[in-house]
């Protein structure tokens, strides 16, 4: 089974990410393109405050590296699947999560709740993000989420990166 990430522009800038720095360096902070999402990254505090007991100690949502398992539009990285610090989470939580985010930029026009009328508080659905992590290996056998969020917690190494233009 093969991974793929997006290669072009950050999300909401100009800022090109040359796939070239990837191939010489990996795929890591500072050569992914943040055009994933990150619910474990939205409100940092709260997500350490409800960090489960059981949560491995290499989890850093700061420097995770998000990903697919289905090709996007070109061009992309394309590599397997080479280590276990690669967790799921169900990104409609991420969705939920991020709806805070859109009610506070949006506030001053909106009053504030529009984004999140009828959601849970952001503690709830961060802690259910945790219950929502899962091994790739205990996601391929059971698909528990329609929309997955891939996130890698280490840098994917370059020899392992196929480039497809």
């Amino acid at each position: 089974m093969e991974l793929y990430h997006y290669v072009g522009y950050q999300q909401d800038s100009n800022e090109y990410i040359n796939p070239e720095q990837a191939l010489k360096h990996g795929l890591n902070i500072s050569t992914k393109t943040g055009s994933y999402t990150n619910g474990g990254r939205l409100f940092s505090k709260v997500t350490e405050k409800y960090r489960p007991l059981r949560a491995p100690t290499w989890i850093d949502f700061g420097q995770a590296i998000g990903a697919e398992f289905t090709e996007p539009s070109k061009p992309y990285f394309k590599f397997p699947i080479f280590t276990n610090k690669i967790l799921i989470f169900n990104r409609e939580i991420s969705s939920d999560l991020f709806a805070y985010i859109e009610d506070d930029y949006m506030k001053e026009e909106t009053g504030g709740g529009y984004f999140t009328k009828g959601l849970p508080s952001k503690e709830t659905l961060v802690k259910q993000y945790w219950e929502s992590m899962i091994s790739i290996e205990d996601y391929l056998a059971n698909r528990p989420y329609e929309n997955a969020e891939i996130l890698i917690f280490m840098t994917v190494p370059p020899e392992i990166l196929e480039f497809i233009e």
